[in-house]
C-alpha cells in the first residue's frame, strides 16, 4: 500500500524548494517549471512482506557474567524454567586457627541480590546448596555455557527459606552444615604449611552448586558475584579474659569457573522442542508470534522474501526513511516484562549470525522502545533501517537468504530470563511492520 503524505521530517529540505512554488496539495509538491518538470511525492509503503521465525542457539555463554541466577519459575509461554549457579571454592588468603583457644561458631554463605528477579517474589524462596563431586573445568575456549553441568552430592549441605526482596538488595545469608565447615577447618590446619595447599584444597573442595526446591520456589533471582558480594564467611571466637570474635572469608568469585546452568523443563512447549540452531519455527506455527529469551537462547529472525520487488523503486526515486516496528504481544506480556533494549544484526541461511548492525560510530544499533501507558495497545520497538535497506537495494539481485536477527545484549544473555514475545505482520491487532518513506517523482 502507498500512502501519499507530507512528511514533516523533511521540512528543512522542502523549505528550500517551496520558495516561489505555487502549491502543495494532498501530498503532491509541484516545484515549478524553472526547477523541475514534474511533481514529487513522499509515499509511505507499509505492506512489505515480512517473515518472522524463532530459532534457538545451541548454547549461550554463562560464565564470567559477574552475576549468578538461582531459582525456578513458571513462564506464561515456555513453562517451568530453572536456574542453577556453580562456584569454585577458593583457598582463603589468610587463615590461622588456635586449636586450644579458638571455637567454631558457624559457616555461612553470603549473597547480595543484584535487583534482578522474575516470577513471584511475594512467597518464600527455598534455596539449597550442594557440594560438587566433580571439578569445574571450562571448555577448550575457556568458557562455560547454559548447557554445562557438573555432578554434585544428592544430599544438600545447606537449606534456607526466605522472603526475597531483590530490589532492596539486602544480603541473603545461608548457614552451611557444621560437618562441612569442620572438614574445611581440619584440612586448613593439616595442610597450612604444604607447598601445594591451594591445589590440594581445590581437589578436596571442588565447589558448590546453588539451586532451589522447584516444588516450592516461584521466582528466579540474580546475585552479584564479586569478592565483596559473594563469599563464605567462617565465624569463630577465642576464649580469654574477653571474647575475641574472628571471621575468615572464602571467596566464590572465580570469574572463569562461576557459571549459570539455565534450562526449560516443559518438553510439551513447541519452542522447547527446537532441536538445533539451524531449525526455525515460522510465526504461522506459533500463533503468529515469535519469541526472544536470554537464558534459553531463543532469538528470532526477520526476513523480507519480496525485497527484490523493491528494486524498481531505484528508477523512480529513493527511500528516505525505513523504520522496522516490532510490536510485543501484550496479551501475555506486562509492561514490566519488556526489555529496555534489543539489538539487531545480520543473519544468513542456517541462522549463521554475522554480527550486529552498527551506526556511523560503529556502535550496535539499539531499538527505541515506545510504551503506550494509557491504552496498552501501541507499544513497539523501532529500528532505523534506512541505511540497511538502501544498501541491500544496491545488490543487482537481493539475496533473500540474508535477513535480520533480533537479540538481547550479550551481557544479558547468560544471567537472566529476560524475554519478549512479538506479533508478526498478520495478526489482527498490533502487527509488526516495515515502514518505507519513499521520495519519488512522477515523470509520466
Amino acid at each position: 500500500m502507498h500512502r501519499y503524505i507530507f512528511n514533516y521530517r523533511f521540512i528543512p529540505f522542502l523549505l528550500l524548494l517551496l520558495i516561489g512554488s505555487p502549491s502543495c496539495q494532498e501530498g503532491e509538491l509541484d516545484l515549478g517549471d524553472d526547477f523541475i518538470s514534474f511533481p514529487t511525492y513522499t509515499a509511505l509503503i507499509d505492506t512489505v512482506t515480512m517473515q518472522l521465525s524463532t530459532f534457538k542457539a545451541d548454547s549461550i555463554v554463562t560464565s564470567s557474567t559477574s552475576n549468578a541466577l538461582i531459582g525456578y519459575y513458571r513462564h506464561p509461554v515456555l513453562g517451568g524454567q530453572e536456574a542453577k549457579s556453580y562456584f569454585s571454592l577458593n583457598y582463603p588468603s589468610s587463615f590461622s586457627w588456635d586449636e586450644e583457644k579458638q571455637i567454631f561458631d558457624s559457616l555461612v554463605v553470603v549473597l547480595k541480590p543484584n535487583a534482578y528477579s522474575i516470577g513471584d517474589t511475594i512467597v518464600d524462596a527455598h534455596f539449597q546448596i550442594h557440594r560438587l563431586s566433580e571439578e569445574i573445568e571450562t571448555h577448550d575456549d575457556g568458557k562455560l555455557y547454559n548447557t554445562s553441568s557438573f555432578s554434585y552430592d544428592e544430599v544438600p549441605i545447606a537449606k534456607e527459606s526466605f522472603r526475597p526482596y531483590p530490589k532492596e538488595q539486602e544480603k541473603v545469608k545461608i548457614r552451611i552444615n557444621d560437618g562441612f565447615a569442620m572438614e574445611i577447618i581440619d584440612f586448613l590446619n593439616t595442610y597450612k604449611n604444604h607447598v601445594d595447599k591451594n591445589t590440594l584444597f581445590a581437589e578436596q573442595f571442588k565447589g558448590l552448586v546453588f539451586l532451589s526446591d522447584t516444588s516450592l520456589t516461584k521466582a528466579a533471582m540474580g546475585f552479584s558475584v564479586s569478592d565483596t558480594t559473594c563469599y563464605l564467611r567462617l565465624y569463630s571466637h577465642k576464649v580469654g579474659l574477653e571474647q575475641e570474635d574472628i571471621t575468615n572469608d572464602f571467596t566464590l568469585s572465580n570469574s572463569t569457573n562461576q557459571f549459570n546452568q539455565l534450562s526449560s523443563n516443559d518438553e510439551t512447549v513447541i519452542y522447547n522442542q527446537i532441536s538445533n540452531a539451524k531449525s526455525t519455527l515460522k510465526s504461522a506455527q506459533t500463533n503468529r508470534t515469535v519469541m526472544l529469551q536470554s537464558g534459553s537462547g531463543l532469538k528470532f529472525r526477520v526476513d523480507f522474501p519480496s525485497m527484490n520487488s523493491l528494486l524498481e523503486l531505484k528508477t523512480k526515486g529513493y527511500i528516505v526513511k525505513a523504520i522496522l516496528l516490532l510490536r510485543p504481544d501484550m496479551t501475555v506480556m506486562k509492561t514490566s516484562d519488556l526489555p529496555a533494549q534489543v539489538y539487531i544484526g545480520d543473519i544468513y541461511r542456517s541462522n549463521d549470525i554475522w554480527g550486529y548492525l552498527t551506526d556511523g560510530n560503529n556502535n550496535p544499533i539499539a531499538s527505541q522502545l515506545t510504551v503506550d501507558k494509557m491504552y496498552h495497545e501501541d507499544t513497539y520497538y523501532a529500528f532505523d533501517l534506512t541505511n540497511y535497506i538502501n544498501t541491500r537495494l544496491q545488490e543487482p539481485v537481493v539475496d533473500t537468504d540474508r535477513g535480520l536477527v533480533i537479540t538481547l545484549p550479550d551481557d544479558n544473555m547468560g544471567s537472566s530470563f529476560t524475554w519478549l514475545r512479538v506479533n508478526d505482520q498478520n495478526v489482527v491487532s498490533n502487527p509488526s511492520e516495515l515502514q518505507l518513506y519513499y521520495y519519488y517523482y512522477d515523470n509520466e
